[in-house]
């Protein structure tokens, strides 16, 4: 009859036995020396937590204790914070998404939109905190805000065409511009080639003045001489007239004289 206790308290302390054995080498630290730094936080794994209590839960409360206290005993030793890291990351992910979501927003709207957004934000965050009495109100600031938003988009839209007027009339400008620059050093090469050219037209020009003023120089003197025997020969031909007359009126007055004595 007592020999069946002690075969059932024999198995138990074995498997309490084995649980320290596994546990030492998992739980044992180095002790740390007194002027050494205290240890970053160890984050502990919910996954590992979860799926020890779970294996260990048929072993009896004494297990869970020692558990428990050896965990204790290592921090109070270590002086450790534990921190579970499965919350927080999915915390962090949580913020993340929405900072990135907000930055995208941002992004993709211009100024205009983010001014209706924030009387948005504003008109919605004034919303809870209205009471009945204010229901007026809220109906016309939210008509208020549809008219200016109206007027936005408006405006949007026509600086939206105005954009792309603008983009239509700069793409040819923008291929002309391509080529400015070789169609500029065909201009300069055209200017310097008439520059040139003027240039060799003005010297033959001269060249021939010179040689044509060569050549009437003594025509123009011969010229000259003959305008100046014109010139004496119309004096001579002036002094013969006047003689003439004067002996025209000699022969009258001698006819004249001759018929007065013949009367007589």
């Amino acid at each position: 009859g007592e020999a069946g206790p002690t075969g059932q308290d024999k198995p138990e302390v074995s498997e309490n036995a084995e649980v320290p054995s596994e546990l030492s080498s998992n739980l044992r630290r180095i002790p740390r020396p007194g002027s050494a730094r205290p240890a970053p936080p160890r984050v502990k794994r919910q996954e590992s937590t979860e799926t020890l209590v779970g294996d260990r839960s048929g072993s009896g409360k004494t297990v869970s204790n020692v558990i428990i206290d050896s965990q204790n005993s290592d921090n109070e030793d270590d002086e450790q914070f534990v921190v579970e890291a499965a919350p927080q990351l999915a915390e962090m992910s949580e913020i993340e998404m929405v900072q990135a979501g907000d930055l995208e927003d941002e992004e993709k709207h211009g100024g205009l939109v983010k001014k209706i957004l924030e009387t948005k934000k504003d008109y919605e965050k004034l919303q809870p905190s209205s009471k009945p009495g204010e229901k007026e109100r809220s109906l016309v600031f939210e008509s208020a805000w549809k008219k200016e938003k109206d007027i936005v988009s408006k405006e949007i839209e026509k600086l939206r065409v105005s954009i792309q007027t603008l983009c239509k009339s700069a793409l040819p400008l923008g291929k002309i511009m391509d080529y400015i620059q070789e169609d500029v050093d065909a201009m300069q090469n055209e200017l310097q080639l008439w520059h040139s050219e003027n240039r060799q037209h003005a010297e033959a020009l001269s060249k021939e003045q010179s040689i044509t003023d060569s050549a009437v120089e003594p025509l123009k003197a011969e010229l000259s001489e003959l305008e100046q025997q014109i010139k004496d020969q119309q004096d001579k031909i002036c002094a013969i007239k006047a003689n003439i007359l004067k002996n025209e009126e000699k022969i009258q007055k001698m006819v004249h004289s001759i018929n007065l004595t013949s009367r007589r």
